[in-house]
């Protein structure tokens, strides 16, 4: 037994058998299962149990109602009164004995300063007791150093939380929930409150950062003054099935982060934000399809196409060392078409020639090289494949998919044109040998061979 857990089972050995103790130690800490609590904590909660079944008094140190600003590690038994001012949404992760818990987080302020309180999964339940603006008493935490140094107080399983009247802490600053119209978020790094209807979910993606496997996911948020992208990481990405959120929920987000990128501004979840659904009135979502024909420079375009042709995969390195991929298709719809370009997880979509694809949130950008406008991909961009829509455009082009099936050899032989593309199936009745010939500036390989089907033999190169 360490001297410490010896020093408490001390205060109370006339109480409680040494084995008993131990034995209590042993289940709480089973029962507890939180990573902050060691065994002298455990022991120290134990003692406090049987001291207070005997209404023994305890030392004014020991119920010391503390100012944020005096809160120090070694502290015990303190009390904290503050105001509330962020709910985090509840997360879950999996502990080190491989069960599942849950975790979230408040910031209270007093006069002094604000601290973050962390709820791990005995104290979730207390969460139903307030909201944010109110002023509660928190007994039963420990002070622990928190992220960039900052302190920060850990619920004990056996926390207890009192809702208190504002009236008797005049000093502690007012909670005012404001909320921002997207159209006047310009400025990164502030912490901004807004209500607005979901438009779009990207897929989960996963990156390598530091050796390290991340996920993101992002959301196009609109309000009746503009639109904005709101990104999750890590964790964070599990809150769209947890909630869970849709296309068309309408949300209110308290306590987002604005950040920039590219010289646009966006938003981002953290510890501290707490997404909610509602009957929130803003604009309904009326989505937008691009044609083809019409494709111009833009950014954040919805597109449906035909996949015409799939290009191989091509993979590549950056600068850094790092690794990509790439992967091109060309798509149609009843107006022209295209070039899309798909990045990195994209590219292993499985899509298929004949398929017809939903771009949500693409960029349109001129190709010099081809002459014409192309379609890209992006880290916030969806694809459904083959999009279960009744829509006019969808029925056409499952019309046009006819047109893509393997022409009988007969047909091509028949055909007066030059140049177009088609799909043949055939046995191969002879195959040439490989053979080199010269181009202006490089050596080039041709085979021959030809192909038969149950119309006629063709010749192929």
């Amino acid at each position: 037994m360490k001297k410490e857990i010896l020093e408490e089972y001390e205060k109370i050995k006339d109480k409680i058998s040494k084995e008993e103790f131990l034995k209590q130690l042993k289940e709480r800490k089973r029962e507890y299962d939180v990573g902050f609590m060691d065994d002298v904590d455990i022991a120290h909660m134990i003692v406090g149990e049987y001291l207070n079944q005997e209404n023994e008094p305890l030392s004014k140190r020991e119920y010391k109602i503390a100012e944020i600003a005096e809160m120090e590690g070694a502290d015990r038994n303190l009390k904290i009164i503050g105001r509330v001012f962020r709910i985090s949404n509840i997360r879950s992760f999996i502990n080190r004995a491989g069960k599942e818990g849950k975790v979230a987080n408040v910031l209270l302020a007093d006069e002094t300063r604000k601290i973050r309180a962390v709820f791990w999964t005995p104290n979730i339940k207390l969460l139903k007791k307030f909201k944010e603006g109110d002023i509660i008493q928190i007994e039963g935490f420990q002070v622990r150093g928190g992220f960039a140094g900052r302190k920060e107080i850990h619920l004990q399983p056996r926390a207890t939380i009192r809702v208190l009247d504002p009236a008797d802490h005049p000093n502690i600053p007012e909670y005012k929930e404001e909320i921002t119209p997207i159209a006047d978020i310009r400025e990164e790094n502030k912490e901004v409150n807004i209500i607005a209807r979901i438009t779009r979910i990207s897929r989960v993606r996963t990156f390598e950062r530091n050796g390290r496997e991340g996920k993101v996911a992002s959301m196009e948020l609109k309000d009746e003054t503009g639109k904005i992208t709101y990104t999750l990481w890590n964790r964070d990405t599990e809150l769209i099935k947890e909630l869970p959120l849709k296309e068309g929920d309408a949300i209110k987000v308290l306590g987002a982060q604005t950040r920039k990128r590219e010289g646009e501004v966006y938003l981002t979840h953290h510890g501290l934000t707490r997404i909610i659904k509602g009957d929130f009135e803003v604009p309904e979502v009326e989505e937008k399809i691009l044609k083809i024909g019409n494709l111009h420079e833009k950014r954040d375009v919805n597109v449906i196409g035909l996949v015409t042709k799939i290009h191989d995969k091509i993979n590549f390195e950056r600068a850094d060392g790092t690794t990509g991929s790439l992967r091109s298709l060309e798509i149609m719809d009843d107006t022209g078409a295209a070039r899309v370009t798909l990045w990195h997880e994209d590219a292993d979509l499985d899509i298929k020639k004949g398929d017809i694809i939903k771009i949500e949130g693409g960029s349109v950008e001129f190709d010099n090289y081809t002459s014409s406008h192309c379609i890209n991909t992006n880290w916030s961009t969806r694809i459904i494949i083959n999009p279960e829509e009744d829509t006019g455009l969808i029925k056409v082009l499952k019309e046009y998919r006819e047109h893509l099936k393997p022409v009988k050899i007969s047909s091509i032989l028949e055909m007066e044109e030059e140049g177009e593309e088609v799909d043949v199936v055939g046995r191969i009745l002879s195959l040439g040998d490989p053979r080199e010939f010269q181009r202006e500036d490089s050596v080039g390989i041709v085979r021959s061979m030809e192909l038969a089907d149950d119309t006629g033999v063709i010749r192929v190169t």
